[in-house]
């Protein structure tokens, strides 16, 4: 006796189940798809890698669907209005506006009409972070000149003690 199988054509497409009530199929993806989500779950060790490789996809996916559309935002030119939509002046490109900002707050004052500050943004925010750095330099040597000081009451005191216990 000869059995002979044939099966056509066999991919995560292919459904091995349906069901009647809720007329759902399931393919052998679902059933694939299944098997290693309940691997990666049960899998502590594997789960945080696995997790953050998605990530990283689905992150390289994003850029390359939205470069394009950077791109165009950045090159294509776009009529200026005001408020209500009116012309105000001629096309241009988002580049165009993100540059002129941008020397803009080379001299832009930080503060408002009231403040004392006349220091434009770029020296406010240089300030700024030249008071952080020296700020974390003051406290490293603070910090070294308490532990100097505490090793020196410490020997002070173990001295004192010492030279007392000959006294007695």
């Amino acid at each position: 006796m000869n059995i002979t199988v044939s099966v056509d054509e066999v991919s995560l497409g292919s459904v091995v189940r349906e069901d009647g009530e809720c007329s759902s199929l399931t393919t052998i993806g679902d059933l694939v798809a299944d098997r290693l989500a309940q691997r990666i779950i049960n899998d502590r060790d594997a789960y945080r890698p696995f997790s953050h490789e998605v990530t990283r996809i689905r992150d390289e996916e994003i850029r390359k669907a939205v470069a394009p559309l950077i791109a165009e935002a950045l090159t294509t030119p776009k009529q200026q209005t005001n408020t209500w939509g009116e012309s105000t002046g001629p096309s241009v490109t988002l580049s165009e506006i993100i540059v002129a900002e941008a020397r803009k707050q080379l001299s832009q004052k930080a503060g408002d009409s009231y403040s004392s500050d006349r220091r434009t943004i770029v020296q406010k925010l240089v300030a700024d972070e030249v008071t952080k750095a020296f700020g974390k330099v003051i406290a490293e040597e603070v910090a070294k000149a308490r532990d100097l000081v505490a090793d020196d009451i410490g020997a002070r005191v173990a001295a004192a003690v010492q030279e007392g216990l000959r006294k007695r």
